[in-house]
C-alpha cells in the first residue's frame, strides 16, 4: 500500500496560505498521514484555513485512508477543536469548549440554523447576526468598550457577507486574545463561491483575476447588493440593511489603524497594514478573513472611528456609483501610495 506523509507546519497565517497553495497530489496514494510532530504555534486563522483544506482533501478522495500521528500532545489545538474539525476523534468538538475572556474556540455556524433562529425569534436574520456578533465581541474585548464596538461591527459585517453573498452553508470562526502580546485576532471562513464570483453580480465591475476581486472587495459600496446601473439603483429594498458593502472596507481600514488585515480567496491572499500591502499565492475556493488589532493602540480606536471611516467610504462610494465601469486600479494605486509613504 502506497503511503504519503504530510508534515504539518505551525498554524500561522503565512504557513496556512502556503499549505493551501500546495496541491499534494494525494490521489496517487492509498493512504495519507498528517504528521503533527513539528506543530508548535497555533493561531485562529491558521486553524480555520488548514482545517478547510484538509476537509476538502478528505471529501474529494473518499477512496483514500486519511489518518494523523504525533498529535495527542498538542493540547491547545485539541482544546480549540482543530482535530475534531478535520475528522480526528480527539480533543473538543468545534464549539464544545466553553471559551473564556481570552479565546473563542473553533465554532461552526450553520446558515440554515441561523435563519431558523431568526424566524423563531421573529427578527431579521441581520438582527440575529448582530446579537451573536456582540456576544463574541464581549468575549474578546476585555471589558474595553471601544474595542468591543469595533469587534462587534466587524464580526457582524463579515458574517453578513457570508450569509448574503457567499452561498456557503456554513461559517467557521475562532478568536484569541494574547495579553502578553497586546494582540487580539478574529478569523472567519466560509466555503462558498469566493470573492470573484460573489462580485460578479455587479455589471459595473471589471474583474480580470482574483487579485482584482480582492482589491475591489475592500472598496466601499462594492460588495453590497445595491448598486447603480444604467442610471437606476438596482437591488434596493429600502431596508436599514441595504448599506451592506462597507464591511470589508471598514474592517480593513480599522486594521490599518492598529493591526493587520488579511483576506484569502481564490488564487491569492491580500495582506494589509499601515506599512504595506502584499499578495500571496494560494488556492482556496471560499473566503477566509483574519483581522488582528494591537490593543496597546486603543487610543486610536475611538467610538467615532467607525462613523468617520463610513463617512469617508460613503463619499468614495458616491464617486463609484457615478462610474459606468469600476476597476481595481484605483484601490491598487491607493495602496501603493500607502506603501510608498511608509518606506
Amino acid at each position: 500500500m502506497s503511503k504519503k506523509i504530510i508534515n504539518m507546519p505551525d498554524l500561522t497565517a503565512k504557513n496556512a496560505i502556503d499549505f493551501c497553495y500546495n496541491d499534494y497530489h494525494v490521489e496517487d496514494y492509498d493512504e495519507v498521514v498528517f504528521d503533527h510532530q513539528y506543530l508548535g504555534t497555533v493561531e485562529p486563522f491558521g486553524m480555520l484555513l488548514v482545517g478547510s483544506k484538509i476537509r476538502n482533501l478528505v471529501k474529494k478522495n473518499k477512496n483514500i485512508e486519511f489518518s494523523d500521528i504525533n498529535f495527542k500532545e498538542k493540547e491547545y489545538a485539541a482544546h480549540m477543536g482543530f482535530f475534531q474539525s478535520v475528522y480526528q476523534d480527539y480533543g473538543k468538538k468545534p464549539g464544545e469548549a466553553a471559551g473564556s475572556s481570552k479565546y473563542v474556540p473553533i465554532t461552526l455556524l450553520k446558515v440554515k440554523e441561523l435563519k431558523l433562529e431568526s424566524y423563531e425569534r421573529k427578527e431579521e436574520v441581520q438582527e440575529t447576526i448582530e446579537r451573536k456578533s456582540t456576544q463574541l465581541a464581549k468575549v474578546l474585548s476585555q471589558g474595553k468598550k471601544n474595542l468591543q464596538e469595533i469587534l462587534a461591527y466587524s464580526i457582524r459585517e463579515l458574517i453578513r457577507n457570508i450569509v448574503e453573498h457567499s452561498t456557503s452553508e456554513t461559517c467557521w470562526f475562532a478568536g484569541q486574545y494574547w495579553p502578553t502580546k497586546n494582540k487580539v485576532e478574529i478569523a472567519l471562513l466560509d466555503e462558498g463561491v469566493g470573492i470573484t464570483q460573489a462580485l460578479g453580480f455587479n455589471p459595473n465591475l471589471t474583474i480580470n483575476d482574483d487579485r482584482d476581486a480582492l482589491l475591489l472587495s475592500i472598496e466601499p459600496g462594492i460588495s453590497g447588493r445595491v448598486f447603480k446601473h444604467k442610471g437606476k439603483m438596482r437591488g434596493q429594498t429600502n431596508s436599514i440593511w441595504d448599506n451592506s458593502g462597507y464591511g470589508l472596507y471598514v474592517t480593513s481600514k480599522i486594521c490599518q489603524e492598529g493591526g493587520n488585515f488579511l483576506i484569502c480567496s481564490g488564487c491569492y491572499a491580500l495582506a494589509i497594514n499601515d506599512k504595506y500591502h502584499r499578495f500571496f499565492e494560494t488556492n482556496f475556493k471560499g473566503t477566509a478573513i483574519r483581522m488582528t488589532l494591537n490593543t496597546s493602540r486603543l487610543n486610536k480606536f475611538s467610538t467615532h472611528l467607525i462613523n468617520d471611516i463610513v463617512s469617508e467610504g460613503e463619499r468614495s462610494a458616491r464617486t463609484n456609483a457615478d462610474k459606468s465601469v469600476i476597476t481595481a486600479s484605483k484601490v491598487s494605486r491607493i495602496l501603493n501610495i500607502l506603501e510608498e509613504d511608509k518606506k
